[in-house]
């Protein structure tokens, strides 16, 4: 500013100038270091803005951005803001390219059964019935070789058996396009699985057939992989009853299909459901346990004690025990994310750097979101991530804490009172602990899933312990003593813990209003509450508690969900919910789209079945003729009576899951069986002068994920009789 400007002010105003240079000044240098920490943060800006656009953006703009993006990385090196605005151009550029890299053409109409041939990828166990099953096609009846899918995704029996990765099989199966959400702006699966280029699902109808193979260096190790874990597995159920075998599988393997489902219910109303995930819990206990060991094993050895290196040995044997643990439990990319974290920490262990920091943090979210742009907009990163975040950045607040305190507290202590204290303090440790992780992983679960654990803290802290204590360890001495065939030692301890933990989970659970369900908060409550909880904690000095108010206004905000339609139709007609005066749903069938109506009712906050909602008055059905008044609008609901008169007089809002063509032509919205295979599900909002109504696949954009239907002699170059159909 110059003298002139200066002169011209009062005294008190160039005081006041002064005052706020100082604390910004304060504020910068309390940062210094620290911009390595946000550049996650911008990557993750960045790809959400990609994925928010309602149409895809050209691979020109893109590039641009990309070059945009390396100029200000560049020029940025004395400007931080530039750094951090090319980190959000970079995100939204690698979005693009990821998506590009991913594409694949898209089955466009169901199919009859159709004979396909095709290489197998992968196969998994759904159930204890079904197997699931990844396949690279190589022809479909009916479908040119060019607009095949680069994968498609298909369930078959478990009876059938499961081919080898590698094997070319033929078979039988009816095929299906990407999922649609089941509500507009509801979860879109059909996108994650097209960022991993399956353009297709369906299930298989006849018992496959192998007409070769053509295995690589990967479905070598893929084949090896599944059948150590099913041998494994079956050591494990050899020595241990149910449901101990099953749980101690998932743990160990990452089975998770036998599990009974009673256990299952528990663990997810308790908030100990996580413990069943291979994620960051078991890779931090399984690859720390080992450091532990291997370190502690070499010091009773002074001949290398006192010459080598043993702790960076021991990181290295850690990382080593954490990447076979990410092969042989083989549970995607959760536990992908939380090798790459313990890999980066123990790796800074090699190198003389601080283990567990919040650079250590950054540096592996950058590599997930390089790797993977779009799992900034997964659930299970934002909640693996924020948790962690929240874990380092309170472990690194009480270290310094501490430090501070031993220096100025030298009294000599008793050791009882010394054990007394340290118990207390593990004690005290596990429930905080537990309570900043599940304050991170909270906000996105909110939102994802509407679902919250009041007594997850209570049941994270008395479990978690017994978890680490008991059941990893043991869990990782029976998989070190399977090959001498003395597993059954620690697999019995290891069920031992197992049931304490489920007795824990099951009392928690039936407390009284454990299962909690609130209805899913708007976008921007969650990018506030996000917001306000990263700033809280990457930023350093008294300013990060100005990160505090933006969390509570986002609280706030998510405390008033976002409103939710009048009227709700399932995706191809099969059922429509209403929503009363009291917010309450009521669908119209009891039975018809359970799945689609559990989601509506989960997205609503309401923990009630399909059939406790249905029972609720408000529809007046009859045979296949359904009547409602919504908002002093007249409404009739028809189903499975096509060709059938439609008494339509007086009917404001027509729904019928099947085409109605030139009937009801008077009814002033007409919703029939062709709006809803070109658009998706249907919500309507009604209000005092019209009705909006809101599709699945407007709200999806036009992206290329989403499905344009086509009709089945469009969509195929062959067709049977009895695929001669307009509709799919």
């Amino acid at each position: 500013m110059s003298a002139g400007v200066l002169a011209r002010q009062g005294p008190q105003a160039v005081a006041a100038q002064a005052g706020v240079s100082r604390i910004l000044g304060k504020v910068a240098a309390a940062q210094e270091g620290r911009l390595l920490l946000w550049y996650p943060a911008a990557l993750a800006v960045g790809s959400g803005l990609y994925f928010s656009l309602p149409g895809e953006p050209l691979a020109a703009l893109a590039a641009a951005l990309a070059a945009l993006a390396l100029c200000c990385l560049w020029l940025g090196r004395r400007a931080p803001v530039l750094l951090l605005a090319g980190a959000v151009a970079l995100g939204f550029s690698l979005a693009k390219f990821r998506a590009d890299i991913a594409a694949t053409p898209l089955l466009a109409a169901t199919t009859g059964e159709v004979a396909v041939t095709g290489r197998v990828m992968a196969v998994d166990l759904a159930t204890a019935s079904r197997l699931i099953l990844i396949l690279a096609p190589q022809s479909i009846e009916g479908i040119a070789s060019e607009k095949l899918p680069r994968r498609i995704r298909l369930s078959l029996p478990e009876k059938w058996g499961g081919p080898k990765p590698g094997a070319v099989i033929a078979f039988k199966a009816r095929l299906a396009p990407l999922p649609a959400p089941v509500m507009p702006g509801g979860f879109d699966h059909g996108r994650k699985l097209w960022f991993e280029s399956i353009g297709a699902t369906g299930r298989v109808t006849s018992a496959p057939a192998s007409t070769g193979a053509s295995p690589g260096l990967g479905d070598w190790l893929d084949t090896r992989l599944s059948g150590l874990r099913a041998l494994m597995g079956a050591r494990i159920h050899a020595v241990l009853d149910e449901p101990y075998a099953s749980f101690a599988e998932a743990l160990i393997t990452g089975e998770r299909s036998t599990i009974p489902p009673e256990i299952n219910r528990s663990l997810l109303v308790s908030g100990l459901f996580h413990i069943l995930s291979i994620s960051g819990l078991h890779m931090w206990l399984v690859a720390g346990g080992v450091f532990w060991a291997v370190r502690a094993a070499l010091a009773l050895v002074p001949a290398l004690a006192l010459v080598w290196p043993i702790k960076k040995w021991a990181a290295g044997a850690a990382v080593v025990t954490g990447l076979f643990y990410l092969l042989l439990a083989d549970s995607g990319v959760a536990t992908e994310r939380s090798f790459i974290m313990v890999a980066v920490v123990f790796f800074a262990v090699m190198v003389d750097r601080p283990a567990l920091s919040t650079r250590n943090l950054a540096i592996a979210a950058l590599i997930v979101l390089l790797r993977e742009p779009e799992a900034a907009v997964d659930a299970s990163f934002q909640m693996s991530f924020l948790a962690v975040l929240g874990l380092v950045a309170f472990y690194e607040a009480r270290s310094r804490r501490a430090s501070s305190r031993r220096r100025d507290d030298t009294r000599p202590r008793h050791w009882a009172i010394r054990l007394v204290a340290w118990g207390m303090s593990a004690t005290a440790l596990s429930l905080v602990t537990s309570l900043v992780a599940g304050a991170g992983s909270s906000l996105p679960a909110a939102y994802h899933f509407g679902r919250l654990s009041p007594y997850g803290v209570l049941a994270n802290g008395l479990a978690i312990p017994v978890v680490g204590l008991v059941v990893m360890p043991a869990a990782l001495c029976s998989v070190l003593l399977m090959p001498l065939g003395l597993e059954w030692l620690p697999l019995h301890v290891m069920a031992e813990g197992l049931s304490l933990v489920i007795l824990i989970s099951d009392r928690i659970a039936a407390l009284p209003g454990a299962d909690a369900i609130m209805a899913r908060p708007s976008a921007a409550a969650m990018v506030l509450t996000a917001a306000g909880f990263v700033w809280f904690t990457l930023l350093a000095g008294p300013a990060r508690w100005a990160g505090l108010p933006v969390l509570a206004f986002g609280g706030v905000l998510a405390l008033q969900p976002a409103a939710m339609p009048d009227l709700l139709i399932a995706r191809a007609g099969e059922n429509v919910a209403l929503r009363t005066p009291e917010g309450l749903l009521v669908p119209a069938h009891s039975r018809r789209a359970r799945f689609s109506v559990e989601k509506w009712l989960a997205a609503n906050g309401e923990e009630e079945s399909p059939s406790e909602a249905a029972r609720r008055p408000g529809w007046d059905c009859q045979e296949n003729r359904c009547r409602a008044v919504v908002k002093g609008r007249p409404v009739l609901y028809v189903s499975r009576s096509e060709g059938q008169p439609i008494d339509c007089s007086g009917v404001a809002i027509l729904i019928a899951d099947f085409p109605l063509r030139g009937a009801c032509r008077g009814v002033p919205l007409r919703i029939d069986r062709f709006d809803l295979w070109r658009n998706g599900a249907h919500a309507l909002h009604i209000g005092e002068a019209d009705v909006t109504v809101r599709t699945a696949r407007q709200e999806q954009g036009r992206r290329p994920w989403v499905v344009i239907p086509q009709p089945r002699a469009a969509a195929f170059t062959t067709r049977s009789p009895e695929d001669d159909r307009p509709l799919d």
